[in-house]
């Protein structure tokens, strides 16, 4: 379910479903928030129930709670599991139902292809679990060594009690749903995290909150284009599969970033063997090109001709010779400098700074910066 009220002093938002479903979505999510700043409100209660989901949707809702410029209290109304441990950090403070529960497990996935294609994958589920590590540590006080016990590929349970004294909420409020009997925590490691959820959800009044939508498993394979798994699978190994295409995804971006900031060294290298500019430049052109893009620094390049020493009009050298340059250079622009003598211009601020500066305000109709 998803629905907003709008009180005199506060907002209340209550979402309850799968994260990254059709109600516990990033998109509703941003909408309501969209909505709740534009109604002036500075206060939100968000009552939460959920039994996980998608690891990437729940980073982006925590990401967007987290950063509302007002108050945000989370209520747990009946179980924050997997990804909604991690949501509910993201207020504030948080509360949770005298019959409620918390589980707090590492992340997991799965992926699909060669070993190289593991590694990444489990290289990218090392950076989740530090960041789950991060947010733990910070919510609770507690040591590093605390919160590994709670990060050791099992699920761990709490109820109302044991997350007070853990440090998990600030609160325990009433029951919103009193008819449901307490569990204890192995009873609900027993059943799982999604049976505890539908047990407090099949409890709930029927005319506030919808029964939770069936995964279109077949829609989300076709529209993703998942691999290994069919309609057939359970609705854990379809998240999985998709989880493993986004950090395909992820793989894809940073592995054509690599090759542009490739491109852009070679195009730089190009222009030192053909000397249009100096190894010294290297460094500084490679920053330019990531800031402007390959195809602007290519350009650039373009433009420059290699620089080729102009002889003496007159003989002898010495005096004569660099008068003869003198004169033969008397009209000359920035941009003749630039293509005929270029190591000429670097010395140019020390060796003569007032002709640098003359034909520098001339080309870009500013003083330079000596």
């Amino acid at each position: 379910m998803i629905k907003l009220e709008k009180k005199t002093d506060k907002a209340i938002l209550t979402i309850y479903g799968y994260v990254g479903g059709c109600y516990l979505s990033t998109e509703n999510i941003q909408n309501a928030l969209d909505e709740i700043k534009t109604a002036g409100y500075r206060n939100i209660d968000f009552h939460l129930h959920t039994y996980g989901g998608y690891v990437f949707d729940g980073n982006l809702i925590y990401n967007f709670l987290a950063g509302f410029d007002g108050e945000i209290d989370i209520y747990i109304d009946g179980v924050a599991a997997s990804m909604g441990s991690i949501i509910m950090m993201a207020g504030t403070r948080t509360y949770i139902a005298e019959n409620g529960f918390i589980m707090i497990h590492l992340p997991s996935g799965g992926a699909i292809g060669n070993a190289k294609d593991f590694e990444s994958y489990a290289k990218l589920l090392r950076s989740m679990e530090s960041n789950f590590r991060k947010k733990l540590i910070e919510l609770t006080g507690k040591s590093e060594e605390e919160v590994n016990t709670w990060l050791d590929g099992t699920d761990h349970w709490f109820d109302a009690e044991q997350a007070l004294d853990a440090g998990l909420v600030d609160g325990i409020v009433d029951a919103k749903t009193k008819e449901i009997v307490s569990l204890s925590t192995d009873e609900a490691s027993d059943m799982g995290a999604q049976a505890v959820f539908e047990r407090f959800a099949a409890l709930t009044n029927e005319s506030q909150i919808p029964k939770q939508k069936k995964m279109d498993k077949k829609q989300i394979i076709a529209k993703y284009n998942l691999q290994g798994v069919t309609d057939e699978s359970t609705d854990a190994e379809v998240m999985a599969a998709l989880d493993a295409k986004m950090a395909e995804g992820d793989k894809a971006k940073e592995d054509a970033q690599a090759l542009v900031k490739k491109s852009i060294e070679q195009a730089v290298d190009a222009a030192i063997a053909s000397k249009k500019i100096n190894k010294e430049k290297r460094d500084e052109y490679i920053a330019r090109g990531e800031k402007l893009g390959l195809e602007e620094l290519n350009g650039i390049f373009a433009d420059m001709n290699a620089y080729t020493p102009v002889s003496g009009s007159i003989q002898g050298g010495g005096a004569q010779g660099s008068q003869g340059k003198e004169q033969e250079r008397k009209d000359w622009k920035w941009k003749d400098y630039q293509e005929k003598a270029a190591a000429d211009l670097e010395k140019m601020p020390k060796e003569d700074p007032e002709k640098f500066k003359s034909l520098y305000k001339e080309q870009f109709d500013v003083e330079p910066e000596l």
